[in-house]
């Protein structure tokens, strides 16, 4: 039988896994897409957080080949709802405020420690503010630094900056942009902008999973456009979105990485195409009802697994993602 954090006796600095967190502290609507557990203040500016990562996942666990192990993209979704769940309780952030992730940097330093094991697993984060900016007497901006171990074991690292803005000021700063109302994930029409990508391509089984549409692939390059068929994937999009948000840019960056991966069949279906680094910049709202067009290349310079993808909106780039697969 596995040994557990749940089987250790709990100190005041050890957070718990028995439950989850209030849902509204981590912005999500639905129980089932809460994964912070619990949250220890350990010190000025210092926090433990803790995490359970399922086994059993409508998006997180929709992968083929790589089910015996974690999904990075989980542990990233992790560490945003402890960012957004220590803000409110450690930093005096209002609940009404609406946070923007402008960048974050995952490293899987140890890719073996994402490998499952009978118990769902057990995520810690160690955690420290690094920045902290405000206007008008109020927070704006926050920077996060975590040492990542899951199951006891290291993991890596992770960094997260975030923009807080008042709720009732980002609405009125949408709509003076826009100069009409924002329509959100759920009131628009969810098609696909050109043929959907094979969901197998990008090692899913479940089409709603598969987050390109109009793919085309060269030996250097690749172009899509993202597809508005996730706005029903309530995973991606748990509540009313006005933007594409940090996570789907993400997913998408992997799944443009798959497609330029190696063509050979048991490289391609091998467990080791997983993130073991993801760098995204976040720069601009990419506005749901308008094209997001995406492009995708090798980085020669950052080994045989590295790939950029850039999303280009009105012909300004509103996203930057560089994620490296092993």
């Amino acid at each position: 039988m596995e040994a557990s954090v749940l089987d250790a006796p709990r100190s005041p600095t050890t957070p718990a896994y028995d439950r989850t967190v209030s849902r509204s502290l981590v912005h999500r609507w639905a129980l089932s897409e809460v994964f912070l557990t619990d949250s220890v203040a350990t010190g000025e500016g210092l926090f433990t957080a803790a995490a359970q990562l399922p086994l059993s996942h409508q998006y997180f666990r929709d992968h083929v080949p790589g089910r015996n192990f974690h999904d990075p993209l989980l542990v990233l979704e992790s560490c945003r709802q402890a960012v957004t769940y220590a803000s409110h309780l450690y930093e005096a952030v209002p609940r009404d405020t609406t946070f923007m992730v402008t960048s974050w940097t995952l490293d899987i330093t140890e890719p073996e420690a994402l490998r499952c094991g009978e118990r769902p697993g057990e995520l810690r984060m160690d955690a420290e503010v690094t920045q902290r900016a405000r206007r008008g007497g109020r927070l704006r901006r926050l920077a996060f630094a975590m040492d990542l171990t899951l199951d006891g074991r290291t993991l890596g690292r992770l960094t997260m900056d975030i923009n807080c803005t008042p709720t009732d000021q980002y609405h009125a700063l949408r709509r003076m942009q826009r100069g009409t109302t924002v329509p959100t994930a759920f009131t628009l029409p969810a098609e696909p902008d050109g043929a959907p990508v094979d969901p197998a391509r990008v090692h899913r089984l479940d089409p709603a999973n598969a987050v390109l549409d109009a793919v085309h692939v060269d030996p250097a390059a690749l172009a899509a456009r993202l597809s508005p068929r996730t706005y029903r994937n309530r995973s991606m999009y748990d509540h009313p979105y006005d933007h594409v948000p940090a996570m789907v840019f993400s997913e998408a960056a992997r799944q443009c990485a798959l497609l330029l991966g190696p063509e050979d069949t048991a490289a391609a279906e091998a467990d080791t195409a997983r993130v073991l680094r993801l760098h995204g910049r976040f720069l601009k709202f990419a506005e749901l009802d308008d094209e997001v067009r995406l492009t995708a290349v090798r980085e020669e310079d950052g080994g045989p697994g590295a790939f950029r993808m850039s999303a280009v909106q009105q012909d300004e780039t509103v996203a930057e993602v560089r994620v490296a697969l092993g």
